[in-house]
């Protein structure tokens, strides 16, 4: 009998969960919105470049050529994702999010249990961690699953290292810190930190312990949290240096910063009831977009019910008022605008106004609601008197969380089979039989799938779906298409899958789009095209005979003035860029366009040759001082020498690379050099050596039975 109430809490997770995250358990995988649109094509494109022994530092197949690392939603650099080199990344994706499900959920077990809570109660917290709605409806988000599945794991080393002071505690911290940010849900990481702040203060605050234990217990996590940055040096760098180039580095509107707020506090109820406006996963939502943004953040009503429970124990009950207490902050937050605290930090909370989802603040209660319902049903466990209806009252409960989250609210995210999330329309196939070398882009109408459709079939593409892309060239693309700068001083939209669709722009030309796939239903009208390829599932594939070469040399040039004035210069009607290439600079060898001047013809490259994405290297001849214009985006780390020569790399047309050239046949070379990731890599791997001394420093006194810091 006792062993049964040993294993039976365990047992009722296990299954539960098993059970909700089921496809990878019976071949199938999960293929929908932006695991097909976003997750797949990068995991692609990320295991095609480590499979030749290079990091997945820089791909081709989106926005005319993108770093990868720059965006940390990838986790190119999080381990278990490299398993793509080995595993159909999509079938890959599904399996790591019954892991990180299941190890989420073990986590919140052992935080419970070093609590003091009891089996049946570390099976509630597991519970409402690993089937919350959180995790379930962000199943189509694997960096906050990822992310989510290392934070238990980073409370559970402060407990017990604020218990027992070990040093394997201190190096438990600081490596899940480490891979909860290699993981790439950084916006979670945001109110994650708040409720792991929060613990770590509570442990402080603790009564009864010494001011100088205190002041050594607080440098100790201090120590802990920096030791998880630095291991996690070779992603911040990358992706920190990046920002800076992104769209949020121009700021972000307070409108558009409150997007995905509660409209109303009648979605409160959410809290409860994840789908009580309905579901995505059955066609039947109706609430206000998106439901995984609003509504998913609910572990259930037994649950919460047991977390409220939780104010019967006087132990750490001014801790519990505390995370009550933020969590109520969250709910203010929730609302964005509508809330008396989202302006004030919008306005003052360093890097808060980049966030665009207010209601993700309801994140701490993810965090902090399974923590409560444990303590709950100890509390009110302990308020019967006979053993046997406490053991009965625990299974009840535990079954009951375990029913409710697993049927009762929950829906299933939609799953197909392996062969139906590979295939690829017959325009692909012809692409790449036909249309190699060659950019293209998709028409917009095809739908989500295809935004990020070259990094997946390994092909050039103009347009793109990310999160964090190139700024400059995300602006170029919405000029291309609207024949005017952004109207916007800050982002006030969301451009984050942007393609191509007013293909009568010169700058279309300029990117080297050759071939445009469009629905039958969807002609591209435009000189220079034609229609190349009819497919049987009503694809199409049309030619841009118009389309620039790679490279090309024009001999007029100017620069003027800031990257307003360039952009305003390459939105303007009488914009010819196979004529005067536009400058982030003055430059004295190529002189400026005169008026009535009849304007040389440009030279276009007679050789180009590329081994892989990281260099180029392009055999031209200028007839005269110019300039070589590329129609690749302009980003730092790209290198370029000129007959060997190091050269200095310009910014052409707002957006682009180019390079000046003196009169003469030339060999231009360019190589990418990822100066962050390479410094970052190494604060990384002496962070690495230095965990590594600390856990056998903690062997070592484990087994002389000394203690930590």
């Amino acid at each position: 009998m006792k062993r049964a109430a040993r294993w039976w809490p365990a047992l009722i997770v296990l299954v539960a969960i098993a059970w909700q995250f089921r496809a990878p358990l019976s071949g199938r995988v999960y293929w929908f919105e932006d695991i097909a649109a976003y997750f797949q094509p990068l995991y692609l494109a990320a295991a095609r470049q480590m499979r030749f022994g290079m990091l997945p530092s820089w791909a081709l197949g989106a926005w005319s050529g993108q770093p990868l690392l720059g965006d940390p939603q990838l986790g190119a650099l999080y381990p278990p994702n490299w398993l793509w080199m080995m595993v159909a990344p999509v079938r890959l994706y599904a399996w790591l999010q019954l892991a990180h499900a299941l190890f989420g959920a073990a986590g919140m077990w052992m935080l419970a249990r070093a609590r003091g809570r009891s089996r049946p109660a570390a099976a509630v917290a597991a519970l409402a961690l690993g089937l919350g709605a959180f995790v379930v409806l962000e199943t189509r988000h694997a960096m906050f699953i990822a992310t989510t599945a290392w934070l238990p794991w980073v409370l559970w080393a402060i407990e017990r290292y604020a218990g027992e002071r070990k040093l394997e505690h201190l190096a438990m911290a600081a490596a899940a810190t480490a891979l909860a940010l290699l993981g790439g849900g950084w916006s979670m990481l945001y109110f994650g930190g708040a409720v792991i702040a929060g613990i770590a203060l509570a442990h402080l605050l603790r009564a009864g312990r010494p001011p100088r234990a205190r002041v050594r217990l607080a440098v100790a996590l201090l120590l802990a949290g920096l030791l998880g940055l630095a291991l996690s040096a070779a992603q911040l760098g990358p992706a920190l240096a990046h920002a800076r180039l992104s769209p949020r580095a121009i700021g972000v509107d307070y409108t558009f910063a409150s997007s995905y707020a509660w409209p109303s506090w009648r979605y409160l109820v959410t809290l409860l009831f994840p789908t009580w406006y309905g579901d995505v996963a059955r066609n039947t939502y109706i609430g206000a977009s998106d439901q995984w943004e609003l509504c998913g953040y609910s572990i259930g009503v037994t649950a919460s019910i047991l977390a409220l429970l939780s104010l019967l124990d006087r132990r750490r009950r001014g801790e519990r008022l505390a995370l009550f207490g933020l969590c109520l902050i969250a709910l203010d937050l929730a609302r964005g605008a509508g809330g008396a605290l989202h302006p004030i930090f919008f306005r003052h909370l360093p890097l808060y106004g980049a966030l665009r989802c207010p209601a993700r603040a309801l994140y701490v209660w993810v965090l902090i609601g399974p923590i409560l319902a444990a303590d709950g049903l100890d509390a009110l466990a302990a308020k019967i008197r006979w053993p046997r209806a406490r053991t009965m009252l625990a299974f009840a409960l535990v079954l009951g969380v375990a029913g409710e989250l697993t049927f009762t609210f929950r829906s299933e995210n939609p799953s197909t089979t392996l062969s139906a999330a590979r295939a690829r329309p017959e325009a692909a196939r012809w692409l790449w039989q036909n249309g190699r070398p060659g950019r293209f882009v998709d028409e917009p109408h095809l739908g989500q799938r295809f935004h990020n459709a070259g990094l997946a079939w390994g092909l050039d593409s103009a347009g793109g779906y990310s999160s964090l892309p190139i700024w400059r060239y995300l602006h170029f693309l919405y000029i291309a298409n609207h024949g005017r700068v952004y109207p916007h001083a800050k982002l006030a939209d969301d451009l984050t899958a942007q393609g191509l669709w007013r293909y009568s722009s010169p700058l279309v030309d300029l990117l080297g789009v050759r071939w445009v796939l469009a629905p039958r239903d969807r002609p591209i009208r435009a000189p220079g095209f034609s229609r190349a390829f009819a497919g049987k599932d009503d694809i199409d594939v049309w030619k841009n005979d118009e389309a620039y070469p790679s490279a090309f040399v024009v001999y007029r040039a100017r620069a003027p003035g800031d990257d307003a004035a360039q952009a305003q210069a390459i939105a303007a009607a009488d914009f010819r860029p196979h004529e005067v290439a536009i400058l982030d600079r003055p430059l004295a060898s190529v002189p400026a366009p005169s008026a009535g001047e009849m304007l040389p013809p440009p030279t276009a490259l007679s050789a180009l040759a590329r081994e892989g994405p990281l260099d180029l290297a392009i055999g031209i001849e200028a007839r005269a001082p110019g300039v070589l214009v590329m129609n690749e985006p302009w980003y730092p780390g790209w290198r370029v020498t000129v007959d060997g020569r190091p050269a200095t790399l310009l910014r052409v047309d707002y957006a682009l690379r180019g390079v000046a050239l003196s009169p003469g046949r030339h060999i231009v070379a360019l190589t990418y050099f990822n100066a962050p990731l390479a410094y970052g890599g190494a604060v990384s791997l002496l962070a690495l050596a230095l965990l590594c001394a600390l856990v056998l420093v903690a062997r070592r006194r484990r087994l002389s039975g000394g203690r930590g810091l």
